[in-house]
């Protein structure tokens, strides 16, 4: 038979740096990576949840913080409640427990509907989906941050990141706590979190004593660090790792981070913070058995005095719109109808020149209009007669002779008009398609703009003929 600890030698060892007047002040406890799934044996180094949850039923605690991960591997709303899991041993403190969600939280649906309830949007774990919130124990401010980064982003500029320095200005406490699952900084597997730093550095801003986190397995104590990872004594933040809620150990502290003070991954237990008017006292209570302990307290340094940076403008909405084609005409070079004499040539009708390098002769000018700037390209196909096979004009001599006739248009070519700019443009066509002459015939040019976001207008058409010149 397992033996259990005390209630009463737990909270004793809690207390140890208490005055009598003192003694009303809050406690609350913390730990991570929790529970076992249902059913996995009890070793000696694995599934203690039982044993660190009695470190707090019917102790005199204002909140218990679980610090993620409270169920594993999955945290189901079957396995949270399944037998000798986390419902059957820290759910006994449910009513006072404001949790932070961890990786192995998934979507979190078990975990809202266990802490909130099912479908509940807003409870003592936060808003569903968002899983950060903020509340006060005594004259503290408690702040809870989701450090799933690549589900909530914790970003600069970010939604968690703009609450979270907007919830710190609008509390500015003597004493301010945060905690999350992942630390910042960490000599426990998977090692410091970078992705954490603008959180981080809100905090630094605000002047926050602490960042309480589990994630690894393992509990430490880092001294406290400015907001480059630097030992500020007088204003940092310490840090606490607190992953010995009862589910197993892990590596990661053969070699510690610089101004980590203490470090241990062989006792489960829980952290139990006194927190004072002007100060906090620590002390890691191990489970029933256990021999290792850590206590000590620290002066809060106050609200920061360096206000927060404004927060970054908000990126301008995604360009939706499609540019506009309008007006789109073409026309013969005015030069080339008073060179002919006598001669009536209708606004679509032109000759192209013999050769590439003689004079600028015949040819057409497209003009329109862009509601903005973009890349055009003109889409030229020539006209042919065919047949009507099977709904569409084909171009298919001698098949189906009975078949309707009928015309069609067939691309030949096409060219580019780059940097089109807003409003009027015009582009000259000799009737080339790079090195080929389009030979004399019926044709249709379909225009379509391409802007910088990539929106495509829709395509406008215009007819024209080319003509054999007489004289040549």
């Amino acid at each position: 038979m397992r033996k259990t600890l005390l209630v009463i030698p737990a909270l004793a060892v809690v207390c140890l740096c208490a005055s009598p007047a003192a003694a009303q002040d809050p406690v609350i406890a913390a730990a991570g990576d929790i529970a076992c799934a249902p059913g996995d044996p009890i070793t000696a180094t694995t599934c203690h949840h039982g044993a660190t949850s009695n470190l707090l039923v019917g102790a005199p605690l204002a909140a218990v913080l679980p610090l993620g991960d409270i169920q594993y591997s999955s945290a189901s709303l079957a396995n949270i409640m399944g037998a000798g899991a986390y419902n059957d041993t820290w759910g006994r403190v449910k009513a006072i427990s404001r949790p932070v969600l961890g990786n192995h939280e998934s979507s979190g649906t078990g975990y809202f509907d266990y802490f909130n309830g099912p479908g509940v949007m807003d409870g003592p774990a936060g808003t569903r989906g968002k899983g950060y919130y903020s509340f006060d124990v005594g004259g503290w401010h408690l702040v809870a941050l989701n450090s799933n980064c690549s589900s909530v982003s914790c970003s600069g500029g970010s939604e968690q990141e703009q609450w979270l320095r907007a919830d710190l200005a609008a509390h500015p406490a003597g004493c301010t706590l945060a905690y999350s699952h992942h630390a910042r900084y960490s000599s426990g597997h998977d090692g410091n979190n970078t992705s954490m730093q603008p959180l981080w550095e809100a905090l630094d801003d605000a002047g926050a004593e602490l960042l309480v986190s589990a994630h690894s397995h393992n509990y430490e104590r880092v001294a406290p660090l400015s907001r480059s990872g630097g030992l500020d004594a007088a204003n940092g933040i310490r840090q606490f790792v607190v992953g010995t809620g009862g589910a197993f150990f892990t590596g990661g502290l053969n070699s510690l981070i610089p101004y980590s003070e203490t470090a241990q991954n062989n006792t489960f237990g829980v952290l139990f913070l006194t927190l004072r008017p002007t100060s906090y006292e620590w002390s890691f209570v191990p489970e029933a058995g256990g021999t290792y302990t850590d206590s000590g307290s620290t002066a809060c340094h106050g609200p920061g005095v360096t206000p927060p940076p404004p927060p970054p403008p908000p990126p301008p909405p995604p360009d939706t719109s499609a540019p506009v084609i309008s007006n789109l005409t073409v026309s013969p070079r005015r030069f080339r109808a008073l060179a002919i004499s006598n001669l009536t040539i209708s606004p679509r009708r032109f000759s192209v020149a013999s050769t590439r390098s003689a004079p600028r002769k015949g040819g057409t000018t497209f003009s329109y209009v862009l509601s903005e700037a973009a890349t055009v390209r003109v889409s030229i196909s020539r006209r042919f007669r065919g047949r009507r096979v099977s709904g569409k004009c084909r171009r298919v001599p001698g098949l189906r002779r009975g078949a309707p006739r009928c015309f069609g248009f067939r691309k030949v070519g096409s060219f580019l008009q780059q940097s089109a700019a807003a409003g009027a443009n015009s582009r000259w066509f000799g009737g080339r398609l790079g090195k080929r002459r389009l030979n004399p015939g019926k044709f249709k040019a379909s225009v379509v703009a391409r802007d910088a976001a990539g929106n495509r207008s829709g395509p406008e058409s215009v007819t024209f003929t080319i003509v054999r010149a007489r004289g040549r």
